[in-house]
């Protein structure tokens, strides 16, 4: 019983450091976003934040950094992967726009003040500006009829899948994660009627990748009414100068 409270006492007292350290370590960066890729931002980034909050805390718990970079890698690919898509998909649009000779303003959107703890959610943002940069360019080729809005909403829908996987697969990374401390935390009872704490086994790098997505796997992420208009985006392809349509974009 003296073990179990020792123990609480250490993971209340990690958990209020943790959390000082966050309120300490952290940047405002100013953006400006239009209204449609602000509807997205809000769906999705504090969920991202709170999910990478959670691998940081959880990893502190278990005391195994190497677990946390293997993570914050995996989720820093799927981050690098998503702005490909995007920069692919502004590369066509820019072509589009100089082929119908379509001229661009300065769109004035309100100023927001992102609070960043981590700087995967930094990165997350940049990845969501990509999207807003996309989301102009668009705007001009549907003024200037090259698009029409079932185009125009399919491409949109089309970058908000890809953001939502990233916050999606980020959550349940950081479950899986939760899930694997605390079932190496948790009490049995023994014949006795007393409670006695596992002893946390040291974290395997390998075997903590393996064990965190056997545990995810069985947790199916909610779907939304936009998931059957979304297309499978894993297999786009470098954007040539010749594929400067509206099927490219979309």
């Amino acid at each position: 019983m003296t073990e179990n409270t020792g123990t609480t006492t250490r993971n209340n007292s990690i958990r209020r450091h943790f959390i000082s350290e966050c309120r300490d370590n952290r940047i405002v960066v100013e953006t400006h976003l239009s209204p449609t890729i602000q509807r997205i931002y809000r769906r999705h980034f504090d969920g991202f934040s709170r999910a990478v909050y959670m691998i940081r805390y959880y990893s502190h718990i278990a005391r195994e950094t190497t677990v946390e970079s293997l993570l914050t890698k995996e989720i820093a690919v799927l981050i690098d992967e998503a702005n490909e898509n995007i920069q692919k998909k502004i590369a066509v649009a820019d072509q589009m726009l100089a082929k119908n000779k379509v001229k661009t303003g300065t769109p004035q959107f309100e100023k927001m003040n992102v609070t960043i703890i981590d700087p995967l959610s930094n990165r997350f943002l940049q990845c969501i500006n990509n999207a807003n940069d996309f989301n102009e360019k668009l705007s001009a080729l549907w003024l200037a009829c090259v698009l029409d809005d079932e185009q125009r909403s399919k491409a949109i829908a089309d970058i908000e899948a890809e953001l939502r996987s990233i916050q999606e697969k980020s959550r349940s990374i950081s479950v899986g994660l939760m899930d694997r401390v605390k079932s190496q935390q948790a009490p049995i009872k023994i014949a006795e009627g007393e409670v006695e704490e596992h002893k946390a086994d040291k974290f395997e790098p390998g075997e903590a990748l393996v064990g965190i997505k056997k545990t995810t796997a069985t947790r199916k992420p909610r779907k939304s009414s936009t998931d059957d208009a979304v297309s499978d985006q894993d297999n786009t392809e470098t954007i040539k100068p010749a594929e400067t349509t509206e099927a490219a974009i979309a």
